[in-house]
């Protein structure tokens, strides 16, 4: 029982952290670079802050502000199915709690700003994957680790 509670605290903290950190690099970001400005890093990797209207992949970002609050419902209504989910599957409670941190951290910004801070470009020459932030990769580190352990 000792280390069930303890794994559970682990992973609130966890979830603080992220959303932490989140908050923080976008906060950066907002105050050094200049909306659709480019920062290179690496060859591979620029910082380039663009605020993203839509879901992921700037899905429905020409839709107008009702999708401002549209994507709010449906990010409250996904964290909190997550959270009944996690209370019944404990083995998988860490790669929720990565996917709860990074909808929390994307839902702060749609909430108080009406989008997503994004920044993290990473290209190969002229060809450049959909710009994130570290919300995303949150997500996107959950859900790897939920199909690992489905297999």
């Amino acid at each position: 029982m000792k280390n069930n509670i303890q794994k559970k605290d682990w992973n609130y903290i966890l979830i603080v952290i992220i959303i932490i950190i989140d908050i923080l690099s976008k906060y950066w970001i907002s105050n050094h670079i200049k909306i659709h400005n480019v920062k290179k890093i690496f060859s591979i990797l620029n910082l380039f802050h663009i605020h993203n209207y839509g879901a992921a992949f700037s899905l429905l970002s020409t839709q107008g502000k009702s999708q401002r609050w549209l994507l709010s419902i449906i990010s409250t209504l996904t964290i909190l199915i997550i959270i009944q989910t996690k209370k019944k599957e404990n083995n998988k409670i860490t790669a929720y709690s990565f996917i709860i941190a990074g909808a929390i951290g994307n839902l702060i910004d749609r909430i108080f700003y009406g989008f997503v801070i994004d920044f993290i470009d990473i290209h190969i020459n002229n060809w450049h994957f959909a710009t994130f932030n570290i919300a995303d990769c949150s997500i996107f580190f959950g859900i790897l680790m939920l199909i690992r352990k489905n297999h």
